[in-house]
């Protein structure tokens, strides 16, 4: 019985199964009586079951891709849960990212929830990316990359048939029109929110092929200026790759000239071994004096680390004396005169000194007497040695891990505390120490924007007040009643040093904006830091102007060197805020702001080292005045941040220039100018300054001045002792172009120009050398032919033999230093 009755069992319907419409299964209706079939899910794709062919179940399927029919669709909603289960997982998601991937649940709403959408031409994207970010490989435009958190291996698109009415479009027409729609609209979102393709990440790596500021870039240094010049100047890089791989061409062999000669400068002047008794290099009185008043009138006015009363008698004693005079002391008077010697004429003679009595100090910091000798006056010695590396080009490119010793060894001697309170401490111990202190605050935060490494520091590091304003003759190391400090509109010996001081919260912050590589980076909060430190430069300008005399005349007034370097520290921060934004502004006028700044202030920092006036300012002085001899003779700082300015000029030029080629294009303007050329007179960009076509940040004329007064700033550079050529072969090299493009002349010759230029600059760089070497005393002791029968080329060798190479010591640092020449990839370098 129970055998028979089976399939009866079977073929009836359970009162809790619902029971499914025809149209669910395969088209038709059920005939009367006929017994009610389970509809089995449909696996195969829409488009092989309306042509009723077998398919693969994959995406795409076989079938679809041999009939090239892009969209292999499946119908979600038909296929069983397990078979879900079955599939692969989806990828770990990376951390979302807010500018390009808006996953929130309204928005995905908003946009279409009932579809998944994925470009089936792409692959999914690995474990550890996330297509969304950028510079991490965004979706090409068209196209939308969808959060990794929605992504199956096996994602598909949906579609409501009970939707469609009939008569109405097809589903997978439908489908498409509304994907097509949903990929606009992601694109116009992804527009909205893309930041600029140059240094605007999220956050930045600390290495330069990791980081996504620049992912183009094959070179393993970090974001700096010159390593971008494949993409700011690409026209020069081209010539400079020529000339390296013709090995053929004059120019090659006049650069392996100008190579050979500059290595042999650079290593006859280095400092290979330190006496055993300090002091036996001193010159003679009189010019150690000139060498020590220069220290005095110029770094001393403005970080203040020597009490100049105290100095002096110590410095009397040592002429009466010398072989009795303290080590320590002799260490700092060797060391200002070293910082001295990049402000006197015959500076190249000077080098070779200078470099010992920085070598003499480093083994005096390191030697097994004094190294339990931690002390206020070993502070004093790093500070000076920090100085004296930068102004004289001795390592100078490491000044950053200097600069964190220096911080720590104060630390630990208590300097970050203020001594207020203690009456054990004297007046001028309690302001010599705050004094140091804002000294070592300001080489911490310099050396950082140098670098590009964020600082180490945070204002809650440390409490010690200000230093007050008091002149060094109101505070004595023995005075029996403290004397009272000058009224803040009084000018005084720290008047510049508390100013600066004012300011640095604002820098310190804008170190730690720049240089972080976990900064977030954005426009607007760029802006935000503009605004502070505009701010910042107007109270400082209203604190020194009302105390400076442009005449020079007034006793106890501010000098120009004190103006000037004070600008130069603070105005710097405005290029590290801005540049990082230059070539977005160039195609995007949303940031033409920091296109505007970046070349406002590279024309004051021009100015500084071009006039003699303070930077700002359109007067003129002394062309011999101190700032404009450290410009000229001295390193670190005073060479970079002028050279970054000047190439910000040439860019601005070439900019300019391109903008008015392309309207003058489109317009069918016939400017084929070769009229200068041929008769031999020089060509001039100013034939049509007057017509002002497209958005120049200054005008045109004063920026072709600047560059060619940087040409003659770099020659007068190699004349005193600089061994480093790319400066001036770079500005010769963009003025030719400009001066090319603004003729007319075609851009298959432009190349053609510039490397006749660059050939010819070269012949001239090699003369310069030549005559430099010849006016240095150490260079013709070593490589003179008659000491020793020593020739040019053997000693060549033997420098390159013995010096490291300077681009293998760069791949080593990986900071978000904006530019540094040390590390230039062009042309020539030491």
């Amino acid at each position: 019985m129970a055998v028979t009755e089976a399939p009866a069992l079977r073929s009836a319907p359970s009162p809790l199964q619902s029971t499914p419409p025809a149209s669910a299964g395969n088209p038709g209706t059920m005939k009367p009586g006929e017994p009610r079939r389970r509809n089995r899910p449909a696996l195969s794709c829409i488009q092989c079951r309306t042509r009723k062919i077998r398919c693969d179940r994959n995406e795409p399927c076989a079938s679809c891709m041999k009939s090239k029919i892009v969209n292999c669709t499946y119908e979600e909603a038909r296929r069983p849960k397990p078979r879900l289960w079955r599939l692969s997982p989806a990828p770990a998601a990376a951390a979302p990212c807010p500018e390009r991937s808006p996953s929130s649940n309204d928005e995905r709403a908003s946009v279409g929830s009932a579809f998944t959408f994925r470009d089936m031409a792409l692959p999914a994207p690995p474990p550890t990316s996330n297509p969304s970010c950028p510079g991490s490989g965004a979706a090409p435009p068209g196209k939308s990359a969808e959060p990794p958190s929605a992504v199956s291996p096996r994602s598909t698109l949906q579609s409501h048939h009970s939707d469609s009415a009939p008569g109405t479009m097809s589903p997978l027409g439908n489908t498409a029109a509304l994907a097509e729609r949903v990929r606009q609209l992601e694109q116009q979102l992804a527009d909205a929110l893309r930041r600029p393709d140059y240094s605007s990440p999220p956050s930045r790596s600390a290495h330069g092929t990791l980081s996504p500021d620049h992912p183009h870039l094959p070179r393993p240094y970090g974001p700096r200026f010159l390593t971008n010049g494949d993409k700011l100047f690409p026209l020069v890089v081209n010539v400079a790759d020529r000339v390296e791989a013709d090995k053929n061409c004059d120019a090659y062999f006049a650069l392996q000239k100008c190579r050979d000669l500059s290595r042999t400068i650079s290593s006859t002047r280095a400092a290979t071994s330190a006496p055993w008794q300090l002091g036996t290099s001193i010159p003679p009185e009189e010019t150690a004096h000139r060498l020590l008043d220069a220290y005095f009138r110029t770094f001393e006015t403005v970080y203040r680390i020597l009490h100049r009363p105290t100095f002096c008698q110590a410095y009397q004693k040592y002429w009466e004396n010398p072989a009795a005079a303290d080590p320590t002391f002799v260490v700092l008077f060797q060391l200002c005169m070293a910082i001295g010697t990049c402000f006197q004429d015959d500076v190249a003679a000077l080098r070779r000194s200078a470099a010992q009595w920085i070598h003499e100090a480093q083994v005096w910091l390191v030697s097994p007497t004094e190294k339990s000798l931690v002390s206020f006056a070993g502070l004093q010695v790093m500070c000076l040695l920090h100085l004296a590396r930068e102004t004289c080009g001795v390592g100078g490119d490491l000044s950053w891990i200097g600069a964190g010793s220096l911080l720590r060894t104060a630390m630990h001697l208590g300097l970050h505390r203020d001594p207020n309170g203690q009456p054990s401490i004297s007046v001028y111990e309690t302001e010599m120490r705050r004094r140091l202190w804002a000294s070592i605050l300001e080489i911490v935060l310099q050396s950082s924007l140098d670098s590009g490494a964020p600082p180490l520091l945070a204002l809650s590091d440390f409490e010690t007040r200000p230093p007050s304003n008091y002149d060094d003759d109101q505070i004595a190391e023995n005075a029996q009643l403290p004397s009272i400090p000058r009224p803040p509109n009084a000018f005084t010996q720290t008047t510049v040093q508390i100013a600066l001081l004012r300011s640095f919260p604002v820098r310190l912050a804008i170190a730690h904006y720049v240089n972080h590589f976990r900064s977030p980076v954005t426009f607007e909060e760029t802006l935000k830091w503009n605004t502070e430190l505009t701010n910042a430069c107007r109270a400082l300008s209203a604190t020194l102007q009302p105390f400076y005399d442009p005449a020079g005349i007034l006793p106890k007034r501010l000098s120009l060197f004190q103006l000037r370097l004070a600008e130069h520290m603070v105005h710097r921060f405005f290029l590290a805020l801005n540049y990082p934004w230059l070539w977005s502004a160039h195609k995007n006028p949303a940031y033409y702001f920091a296109r505007k700044m970046c070349v406002e202030t590279s024309l004051k920092l021009y100015r500084a080292i071009a006039t003699g006036s303070p930077a700002g300012d359109s007067g003129t002085a002394s062309q011999s005045d101190d700032f404009t001899r450290l410009a000229t003779c001295g390193y670190g700082a005073f060479r970079s941040v002028p050279t970054l300015a000047v190439l910000t000029i040439c860019l601005e030029l070439l900019w300019q220039v391109q903008e008015d080629r392309s309207f003058q294009q489109s317009m069918s303007i016939d400017h084929s100018i070769d009229r200068s050329t041929a008769s031999g007179n020089e060509p001039d960009v100013n034939s049509s300054v007057g017509m002002g076509i497209g958005s120049g940040a200054a005008p045109r004329q004063e920026l072709l001045e600047a560059v060619k007064y940087s040409i003659g700033w770099t020659e007068r550079r190699i004349r005193c002792g600089e061994t480093n050529a790319k400066g001036y072969l770079l500005f010769s090299a963009l003025l030719c172009q400009a001066q090319a493009l603004q003729r007319g002349v075609r851009d298959s010759d432009v190349e053609r120009l510039v490397l006749s230029t660059v050939s010819e600059d070269l012949n001239g760089c090699l003369l310069l050398l030549k005559d430099a070497a010849g006016r240095d005393p150490s260079f013709a002791v070593a490589g003179g032919v008659a000491n020793g029968g020593t020739t040019l080329d053997a000693t060549a060798d033997a420098a390159r033999g013995s010096r490291p190479d300077a681009r293998e010591a760069a791949r080593t640092r990986g900071f978000n230093s904006i530019f540094n020449i040390h590390d230039a990839d062009f042309f020539i370098g030491t």
